[in-house]
């Protein structure tokens, strides 16, 4: 029952985030003050935020990895952590 519960307030903060990102003038609203709007999406308001765009790609560090599974090779884990890094920010051409 916890993970459902869990899984349903993730689904939730994705709905909310991405009704602010995909309005024009709520994007750059939210780029430009995200302590402003990360509390619609049920977000704590002291988290920073960065703003891909087609020329700049943030990658995110994760707090920690798992040095077993990455020793063994682990593909679903390697997977995870490249998803983890670039979230959906995977270009065929990267741009220059």
């Amino acid at each position: 029952m916890e993970n459902n519960i869990y899984s349903r307030e993730i689904l939730e903060t994705g709905l909310k985030l991405g009704q602010i990102l995909s309005d024009r003038i709520s994007r750059e609203a939210f780029a430009t003050d995200p302590a402003a709007s990360l509390p619609e999406a049920g977000l704590s308001s002291d988290m920073t935020v960065y703003a891909d765009t087609a020329d700049t790609v943030h990658l995110v560090v994760p707090a920690s990895i798992d040095a077993t599974r990455l020793s063994k090779g682990d593909d679903a884990y390697l997977e995870e952590l490249g998803r983890q890094a670039l979230g959906a920010c995977f270009y065929d051409d990267l741009p220059k």
